[in-house]
């Protein structure tokens, strides 16, 4: 490898993290203050740069709140699939699902606040433009889980209804729980995490059809 590739690769390493460390304090900030109250100038604050440094690398507000849902997106969607391809019953997926999910956005709890600002089961679009990619992101994930309920509606394991207003309700479910958890007060600075049991028995109550 030569000198000059060398120095690309470094250069594009700086840059990467740069946007990463962008997108964390626009990240927080969009989760504390919303799309239009947030401002370039706190977000740069933040992440400890210029504002022309940020302008660098995005063009704007809109670049950067959609750029924080893709780049968790390109998490998010995989991790699901790998769970909805497991050998594991419908049943059983439902739970591990939910799971999986509430475990993300206690990773990224200020996307989790991000995302419950737009709404609990309909896309996070509300404040900045439609952007086709978030939106995409978002009935991929809906059709994932739609499917799920089509499985086990087919194994005469999860109740019988329209798929997809099904999965909306598992979603709606879900973010109730995530906002409960995010809205406790935890005096220790820890995280205040309730049992994923409490969330287990509803999904149960709710999906689940007697004696399976």
């Amino acid at each position: 490898m030569t000198e000059r590739s060398l120095r690309e690769q470094r250069r594009a390493q700086r840059r990467a993290l740069s946007r990463d460390q962008i997108l964390d304090a626009a990240e927080q900030v969009f989760a504390r203050a919303g799309f239009h109250q947030a401002s370039l100038r706190e977000i740069a604050e933040l992440a400890e740069f210029s504002v022309g440094a940020v302008y660098q690398l995005f063009s704007g507000k809109d670049e950067l709140y959609r750029e924080i849902f893709l780049r968790r997106a390109a998490e998010f969607l995989p991790g699901m699939e790998q769970v909805l391809g497991s050998d594991a019953s419908p049943r059983r997926q439902l739970l591990e699902l939910a799971d999986w999910q509430v475990g993300f956005f206690r990773r990224y709890p200020q996307f989790g606040r991000l995302v419950l600002r737009g709404g609990a089961i309909a896309p996070p679009l509300a404040d900045p433009p439609d952007d086709s990619r978030i939106l995409a992101d978002f009935r991929r994930s809906q059709e994932m889980q739609a499917d799920l309920f089509r499985r086990g509606q087919q194994a005469g394991q999860l109740r019988p209804g329209d798929p997809m207003l099904l999965a909306r309700m598992f979603s709606g479910l879900v973010s109730a729980f995530q906002t409960t958890e995010l809205a406790i007060e935890d005096p220790s600075g820890g995280d205040a995490r309730l049992p994923l049991a409490q969330l287990h028995e509803v999904l149960e109550a709710a999906f689940v059809l007697p004696g399976d």
